[in-house]
This record gives structure tokens, C-alpha cells and sequence, in this order.
């Protein structure tokens, strides 16, 4: 932990100390006993490497003045001892005339024994041999006849000819003071940690940095300061606004008003300025002005893009991925293409399985924007105050558990990029309101931080749900429904484009069976036939399970209509005619997801998860339905019960 320096006035201190250090039983601390008669000892003494000293009286005040960098901590002498040696000195030399003569903190409550014994005696406080030669022998000459005191005194008394009493201190002193000591070094050494961390961020910040005291001149500045505003060495004690006028430290001291985000010119570099109060009782004792070069700023985003990038916050989609020639398909394709020119926002309706994010990517793509991230988040996938912390961030210490450098939220991630709200319809109604603000403003705030921080962000919003309906329900507010309607795209489902059916399946199952290293399989008339007979309700996310498990299975290289119908269920007619997403249920989960019918969907539902170890995210790929389905699902059946 440290290391312990003593300057002992006797030997019976030093193996106390040693023996109290032993208790510590802490190999980590170290100890250095030396034994000093005299201050002028210390004075000559060699410089000493240790984190802290231990000494009595008038050797402690020799050690402050020899090692002013190091803690000195006094070993105390307390009431007890100062009675010890004053009974002592009365036992051996009676009715002889006292003088207790040592520092101010060996003397301390002499005045008050005498208020409360019978005892007579003369206090004379001294700081070296050179103030107590001379006191010592003026009160010989008044008629004191026995000196009590520490080392030094009674040694010059006794070179004197006058009788001396040695002040001995106790064992409980000595242990106060090595706790105190070993309390000394633990703070040291806090505070060389502190200090350490203070000077590392000074010295690597990239902002130029410089604090003023309250009469204005710098008390501080760091490299980058000096760098940008092209100071000298010799700026600390000059007045700050006469070297720096720009950064306006005089007018902060004055008014003590925060200025952020100011634009300044300094040399001939446009600076983004920040100019703080240091306010203590509400009084400005000083200002802090941090300023970087905007061009420092716009690269280092420009490398942050690129980490995000590397972070896979990127579009991977285009317009030309997406197959199908069917009218339908074709307008809306047209109608996104037309969207990516412009800067709205975008609400994409449709039902699940119908490819909204990759229609999400394709305009982010073949807009301005493509050049900037691409973030997406399923609203429906968290819960509301973990959505809530993904979207805005947070600061340190916004709520438990909260990572101690914050975190940047995704609305700051997709800054000059697009955001892309899935299942916009989940988010609670609060969440609703601060969605709200973003859009009207454009700017967000993390929890936990009072600080706006603007976005220049493009939204596009999805679901699968009406929310217009919503909306009547006052389930979903009407403001943001209209701030986020702007630009509609309304996907339509498989069963709309039948046409399409027959090209996604080999796009798909040809994508597969090369994936797998599988022979290429060919769809028979009557596997074709039978494909087109079904009503896909999970839509191209089902018909591309289908095609997965199709290429999986060692069916041939011929698929029938027998093959299909091993892996695909026929829809019910209730299940058809829903506007959300009903996917079909491979066997052996092969019962019917009608809530209608309770006990077969819970043991569809309860085989699911059983085949898949409760695994939620397995269970819905095994059901052909989206993780949020299968949780509605599961609650649905829970209360049917």
C-alpha cells in the first residue's frame, strides 16, 4: 500500500511502531524507523522516498519544513503523558521549580492540568534549538530548576546543568497517529489517482481547454489550448481575455451565464466555443472555456460514420432485390423509388412477412442518404424503458445499472442517416410523446441529461396494424400519426400478387440449396399447382421458410405437390382472412392457431417451445410467425383460459 517513514525521539517508540504495523497484517505496507535527537537533524538529513512520516513535537515541525511534499503526521502528546512526567518530575525533584518547555502541540492542555491539579509550573512553547538555547536559559534565570520536555529540550537542559524529565508518550498515542498516517496515505494516494486522471484528460482532450480565477487571468491550460489559440508557455497569470478575447471568459465571469455552441474565429479557424461558470455558493469564482476547430469536428464524424458502418449500421438492400413483376409489387416499388428523392417521412404499412424493412433499406439506399447510417429497431422487441435508452441514450447515473460513460442513443447513431421504426404500434403512449418531440424538432435529449442535442435524422416507420383504428381507439396519438404519415407505402400481401408466388420460390430455394451445397430442385406442374392454392398468411417471410426447409430436406431434385404438403399446412379459412400475420405450422407443430379453438392452439403453441427448449425465438421460426406474434399468441391463450 505504502511506505511508512518514523523519526523517533527514543527506541521504545520505534518498537511499538513495528510492533503496531505487525497488527496491521498488511505485507503491503512498508517501514522506515529512524531515530532523530534533534530537528537540526532532519534539516540535514537525506531526502526521503515514503508516502508519509510519522514524528513527535518539535521534530514533526522539522519535517514539515524539510519534506513539505510528504504528509507529516504528529504523534500526540496527550494529557496522561504530560501528567506522568509532571509526577514524575515532582516524585524525583520536590518542591523544585517546573517548566514544561517543547512545540505548541506537545504543550497543549498543560494550562488546563494546572487548572485542575495542585501542580505549579512554568509552559514555554519553542520550534527549534536556535528559539530554545535562549528560552531554556532565561527561565534558569527566573529560578526553574527542572525542565520537562521532549528530546531536544531536555538534552540542551542538561547541558545546562539543569534537571530534566523526559516526556515518554503512550502506546494509545502512537496507534492514533499510525491510523491516522495509514489514512494519510490512503487519501494520497486517491487524490494522486485524481489528479492523474485530471492531467491525462488535460493533456489528451482534444478541445482546447482554459480556466480563468476570478479576477480573469488564467489559472489554467492545457496543450490543445495552447495549440489552437497559439498561446506561449508563460499564459498562466495573464489575463485571459487579453490573450483570448473570443472565447468571452470576461463576459462569463461577469454575467455568470453559460455560452454553448458558440462559432468564434480564433487565429484563422472558425471554433465551436463552450464558455462555463465555475460557481461556488452561487458565487462566480471562475470560468472554464473549452473551443476545437470545426473542422477537427466534421472529420471526426466522419470517422465515427465509418466505425458505425463497421458496426453493421448499414442498409444492405436495394430496389433491385426485391422480386416479383406483378402489378402490384411494380406500384409499389415505383412508389418507394419516388419516396428515396425526398426527405420525408415514411409510414409503411402491411403484414408481417411482407418485406417493409427491406423496402426501409432499398429508399434509404437509393436516396441521399445512403452515404449514412442505416439503423432499425423492432419497437415491440423491448420494453418500454429499455426502448426508451436505446433510442435516446443515457447519461451516468440516469438510472440504476446505467453504464458509468453513458450511451449514445440510436437517434444520434442515424445523425444524417434514417432510422427505422418497426412495429411503430407497440410503443407505449409515452414513448409516443418523445417520438413526437423528435419529429417537431428534431432534436432529442438523453435520460438523465438536460442538454438538447440535435438530429438531422430521416424516419421511416412500419406496421402491421391499423392505426387509424388505433387512433379512434386513442390507443395511438392523432398528432403523431399524422407527423408520421407523410409519405404512405401500403405493401400488398403474397396472396394479392399470386403471380410472384412462383418466382420468389426458386429465387429462394435456389438461394438455399446453394447455401446448404445441396443438388439445384426443380418445382413440379403439381408442386407449382399446390403452391399457388395456398393463401401464404405469413406472406413472403412464410413462402421463404418454406423454401429453407424445402432445400434442407433430401426430397430429390424434384419437388411435388406430396413434397410441399409435408411441409406446409393449409391455411383455415379464418386464417386467411386475417390482416395480420397467421403463418403456416410445419409438422409436427401442425395444429391449428385459431384462438377460436383453445385447446388445440395452446398444444400447438406449448409444442413449439417444447421442440425448441423454450427457446422464444426458435419457437416462432419453427411456427413460421414473427417473436412478437408468438408472445401475442401465448397472452391470447393465457387469458382464454
Amino acid at each position: 500500500m505504502g511506505k511508512i517513514t518514523c523519526f523517533i525521539p527514543y527506541p521504545e517508540v520505534g518498537t511499538i511502531i513495528e510492533e503496531l504495523v505487525s497488527e496491521l497484517d498488511d505485507e503491503r505496507w512498508e517501514l522506515e524507523i529512524i531515530q532523530a535527537n534533534y530537528a537540526s537533524q532532519i534539516a540535514a538529513w537525506r531526502n526521503v522516498d515514503t508516502d508519509v512520516i510519522i514524528s513527535r513535537g518539535i521534530t514533526a515541525i522539522a519535517a514539515r519544513q524539510r519534506y513539505p511534499d510528504i504528509p507529516v503526521v504528529d504523534i500526540q502528546v496527550t494529557g496522561y503523558d504530560l501528567m506522568r512526567a509532571l509526577r514524575q518530575s515532582q516524585k524525583a525533584f520536590p518542591d523544585q521549580r517546573m517548566a514544561i518547555v517543547g512545540s505548541a502541540t506537545m504543550i497543549y492542555g498543560a494550562r488546563a492540568i494546572e487548572e485542575l491539579t495542585d501542580l505549579r509550573f512554568e509552559v514555554a512553547e519553542v520550534i527549534d534549538e536556535t528559539d530554545a538555547v535562549p528560552t531554556i536559559a532565561r527561565l534558569q534565570e527566573s529560578g526553574v530548576e527542572v525542565i520537562i520536555g521532549g528530546v531536544m529540550p531536555t538534552l540542551i537542559a542538561e547541558r545546562c546543568g539543569i534537571d530534566a524529565v523526559f516526556i515518554r508518550t503512550g502506546r494509545e498515542a502512537i496507534y492514533h497517529a499510525l491510523r491516522e498516517a495509514v489514512r494519510a496515505v490512503q487519501i494520497r494516494r486517491k487524490e494522486q489517482v485524481r489528479s492523474e486522471q485530471f492531467r491525462t484528460l488535460l493533456d489528451h482532450s482534444a478541445d482546447g481547454i482554459v480556466a480563468v480565477d476570478g479576477d480573469g487571468r488564467i489559472s489554467l491550460v492545457n496543450a490543445a489550448a495552447m495549440k489552437h489559440g497559439h498561446l506561449q508557455a508563460n499564459a498562466v497569470g495573464r489575463a485571459g481575455d487579453a490573450l483570448l478575447p473570443q472565447l468571452g471568459l470576461a463576459r462569463t465571469l461577469k454575467h455568470g451565464n453559460a455560452r454553448l455552441g458558440e462559432i468564434e474565429t480564433v487565429g484563422s479557424q472558425a471554433m465551436a466555443v463552450n464558455t462555463i461558470p465555475i460557481k461556488v455558493n452561487h458565487k462566480t469564482v471562475g470560468a472554464v472555456a473549452t473551443f476545437r476547430p470545426i473542422a477537427d469536428i466534421q472529420e471526426q464524424e466522419g470517422r465515427l460514420r465509418r466505425k458505425i458502418y463497421q458496426r453493421g449500421l448499414v442498409a444492405k438492400h436495394r430496389f433491385d432485390d426485391i422480386v416479383g413483376a406483378s402489378r402490384a409489387i411494380r406500384k409499389a416499388v415505383e412508389a418507394a423509388s419516388e419516396y428515396s428523392e425526398l426527405d420525408s417521412n415514411v409510414l409503411i404499412t402491411g403484414e408481417t412477412g411482407t418485406g417493409k424493412e427491406i423496402f426501409a433499406q432499398s429508399i434509404h439506399n437509393a436516396g441521399h442518404r445512403r452515404q449514412g447510417p442505416f439503423v432499425a429497431i423492432n419497437c415491440a422487441a423491448l420494453p418500454e424503458n429499455l426502448l426508451e435508452s436505446e433510442l435516446f441514450g443515457y447519461v451516468e447515473g440516469a438510472f440504476s445499472g446505467a453504464s458509468r460513460s453513458g450511451k449514445i442513443g440510436l437517434f444520434e447513431l442515424a445523425h444524417r442517416g434514417t432510422i427505422f421504426l418497426d412495429e411503430i404500434s407497440e410503443i407505449s403512449p409515452k414513448l409516443q410523446g418523445h417520438l413526437l418531440r423528435v419529429l417537431q424538432e428534431r432534436e432529442i435529449m438523453r435520460l438523465g441529461d438536460d442538454r438538447v442535442i440535435p438530429v438531422d435524422v430521416r424516419i421511416i416507420a412500419a406496421t402491421n396494424r391499423d392505426l387509424l383504428r388505433m387512433m379512434r381507439q386513442e390507443r395511438f396519438r392523432q398528432d403523431l400519426y399524422y407527423r408520421l404519415d407523410i409519405l404512405r407505402l401500403t405493401l400488398p400481401p403474397l396472396r394479392e400478387r399470386r403471380e410472384d408466388i412462383l418466382p420468389l420460390m426458386r429465387e429462394f430455394l435456389a438461394h438455399y440449396c446453394q447455401q446448404f451445397k445441396r443438388p439445384a430442385k426443380t418445382i413440379g406442374a403439381d408442386g407449382e399447382a399446390r403452391l399457388q392454392r395456398h393463401d401464404w398468411p405469413g406472406n413472403v417471410r412464410e413462402l421463404r421458410n418454406i423454401a429453407e426447409r424445402l432445400a434442407a430436406l433430401r426430397h430429390g431434385e424434384r419437388i411435388g405437390a406430396r413434397e410441399i404438403d409435408d411441409v406446409l399446412q393449409p391455411a383455415s379459412s379464418e386464417e386467411s382472412q386475417e390482416t395480420t400475420e397467421s403463418p403456416a405450422v410445419p409438422p409436427p407443430v401442425a395444429e391449428t392457431l385459431q384462438i377460436g379453438n383453445r385447446s388445440p392452439n395452446r398444444a400447438a403453441l406449448a409444442r413449439a417451445l417444447e421442440q425448441s427448449g423454450f427457446h422464444y425465438g426458435k419457437a416462432a421460426a419453427l411456427l413460421g410467425i414473427s417473436r412478437t406474434t408468438l408472445w401475442r399468441r401465448l397472452k391470447e391463450s393465457a387469458d382464454a383460459r
